[in-house]
């Protein structure tokens, strides 16, 4: 007998000690309530800990069997002098479209009431635009929410290309070289302007039936 009275009065002082309860809850983005767990310990800091990993291990369980999917833990707040609930907002994400050799083609922007909603968004406008373009080499790199560093712009890579242009007589005997050079962007007609520009060098020395071609 004395020893029941001993465990009564045991669970009795492990009670009052863990006195302070906390309760999270599963949700979806919108809001909707799957299940709530609470627990209890000696501060409600600590109630909230144990409450917060209950509920995070509660959604890691089912998603493996195809439940939760998208689901986050939420603080419920049920005392009378709760403090009031932030604003609901969407969080807005950023996704950077970025070329051959990193440099920032064009940014998109998605929202939603988790980073992964909205960044799933950008991340879809993205390669929706990236399916529509000649984008060899390109990509989608998404940074997130906030304020997070995205790829620093490079300035494009350039190339030198020459060009030679002949002036013939109307037998075909050569005359006269023209030379000419043009510097531009990679992935640009670069030899095709430094041609150009021999040929126009050369067409302004034609005299009779000459001609001009490049070499």
């Amino acid at each position: 007998m004395k020893i029941l009275i001993t465990f009564v009065l045991f669970g009795i002082a492990q009670f009052s000690f863990a006195s302070e309860s906390c309760t999270y809850a599963i949700k979806d983005p919108y809001g909707f309530e799957y299940e709530t767990l609470t627990r209890y310990s000696y501060s409600r800091p600590a109630a909230c800990s144990e409450a917060n990993m209950a509920c995070r291990e509660a959604i890691a369980y089912g998603q493996r069997y195809g439940r939760y999917y998208d689901a986050h833990c939420e603080e419920k707040y049920d005392s009378p002098n709760r403090p009031p609930l932030p604003p609901s907002r969407d969080l807005i994400c950023t996704t950077d479209m970025v070329d051959y050799y990193g440099s920032i083609v064009r940014s998109f922007s998605g929202t939603g009431r988790t980073e992964y909603e909205a960044c799933a968004q950008s991340d879809q406008f993205c390669k929706y635009e990236l399916s529509r373009r000649d984008t060899y080499g390109a990509r989608c790199i998404t940074r997130g929410i906030g304020n997070r560093p995205g790829p620093a712009p490079r300035p494009p890579r350039v190339i030198t290309e020459n060009c030679t242009a002949t002036r013939f007589d109307p037998q075909g005997i050569a005359i006269e070289n023209y030379f000419a050079s043009h510097t531009g962007p990679v992935n640009t007609d670069v030899k095709g302007e430094a041609c150009r520009m021999a040929l126009n060098y050369c067409s302004q020395e034609l005299r009779g039936r000459q001609f001009c071609n490049v070499r």
